[in-house]
């Protein structure tokens, strides 16, 4: 089955000027002024982007909204023959000098394994993003990849605060944990950061940014290695993923300093993207879920529980006594599923038509039943 996939490369720009960098910060600036409802001289086709942002997204104040990148006015170039780069981005800026819109062209650093997927991709719309001091582009490139139609099981993957990744089995809750690596790094730079910015205040602040770059690529490349299990397990399996959707979860989602710390600093979005990466080219799907409610309810009788600790969920109904990121992936797995006594319409789920089908014993049932393989069915309520 052929499919048209989006995926995310992170492109840094590098050995930037002082006059490229000062047009970078003033039109991000600029954008965080207009998506929040203030008048800023903007290049116009970034400023039409962030009318959209404002009024779709409802963004917080207090975080920095990407640069939203129109894909027809901004552009990427290969070029070996450039002693600087053998790659660049044109990034369309306001330029207050002139009055009008303009564009700069920045060397860039591509990462070796997406170089192919950059030239023979379509590059859509992306984001410049600002992280500690560097700037970078996160370009989404669309392409075509074939993914197997019928599946033998469906491996679902809840992402929270304590484990970055929880990832069940549907056949058998074969269920295994990922993230406490992330945890053990972030936690030793966060006390690392600590630590210098009392001893030395004044040179400080240039040791915190090396050392938020050696953090960020021990975190990648942990994220890196947690996806490749993930989908090796699910390729060996012959099992289509789904992932519960955390769109929006830094919104209007107050849990009290410790868990918003924890929730708000994991990579998500970056485990997601390797994920989704490597699993269309090893030919498996990926499906994203609504995670609304997944954590609050019971994966067996479907009535609301309770988590009486962070990592603890329990069922008064049925008496289910289960670590509660397990239970939130099951019910993630089974909203993909149309599993809940709702319609699958109402009950949140995005695979209104789902293109694989996979069906499973009802839970009144013993837990370890083998699980069943159907056909491929247009849409519909699964047969059980």
């Amino acid at each position: 089955m052929q499919r048209n996939v989006s995926t995310t490369v992170r492109v840094k720009l590098h050995s930037l000027t002082n006059r490229k960098a000062d047009l970078l910060a003033r039109e991000c600036e600029a954008f965080q002024t207009a998506v929040h409802g203030g008048d800023a001289d903007l290049y116009s086709a970034t400023d039409q982007q962030a009318s959209k942002v404002k009024s779709q997204k409802n963004p917080n104040p207090d975080t920095e909204q990407p640069v939203v990148l129109r894909n027809d006015v901004f552009d990427v170039a290969h070029d070996e023959e450039t002693v600087l780069s053998s790659w660049w981005v044109k990034v369309p800026v306001y330029d207050p000098e002139h009055g009008r819109g303009s564009s700069i062209w920045c060397p860039a650093h591509v990462p070796h394994k997406d170089e192919q997927l950059v030239r023979e991709g379509d590059v859509r719309d992306s984001e410049l993003v600002r992280r500690d001091g560097d700037w970078y582009v996160h370009l989404v490139v669309k392409r075509s990849v074939t993914v197997a139609d019928e599946y033998d099981d469906l491996l679902a993957i809840d992402m929270g605060a304590r484990w970055v990744a929880t990832c069940v089995f549907l056949s058998d809750r074969n269920t295994t944990f990922y993230g406490e690596e992330v945890r053990r790094i972030r936690e030793h730079y966060k006390q690392l950061r600590k630590s210098i910015g009392k001893a030395k205040p004044r040179q400080g602040q240039q040791v915190v940014e090396r050392i938020g770059d050696a953090e960020s690529r021990k975190v990648d490349d942990r994220l890196h290695k947690n996806a490749r299990q993930i989908v090796a397990d699910a390729e060996e399996r012959n099992a289509v993923i789904v992932v519960g959707d955390l769109s929006g979860i830094r919104e209007d989602n107050d849990k009290g300093r410790y868990v918003n710390d924890k929730t708000h600093k994991m990579p998500f979005a970056r485990l997601l993207n390797y994920i989704e990466y490597k699993a269309h080219d090893a030919g498996v799907d990926v499906k994203l879920v609504e995670e609304y409610d997944t954590s609050k309810t019971c994966n067996r009788c479907a009535c609301e529980g309770v988590r009486e600790t962070q990592g603890r969920f329990k069922c008064q109904e049925c008496g289910l006594d289960d670590n509660a990121d397990k239970n939130g992936a099951l019910n993630i797995g089974k909203r993909a599923l149309g599993k809940f006594s709702k319609p699958l319409s109402e009950a949140g789920a995005v695979l209104a038509q789902p293109e694989t089908q996979v069906i499973v014993p009802r839970d009144d049932e013993p837990a370890n039943l083998p699980l069943l393989v159907d056909s491929t069915l247009s849409g519909g309520t699964p047969r059980l």
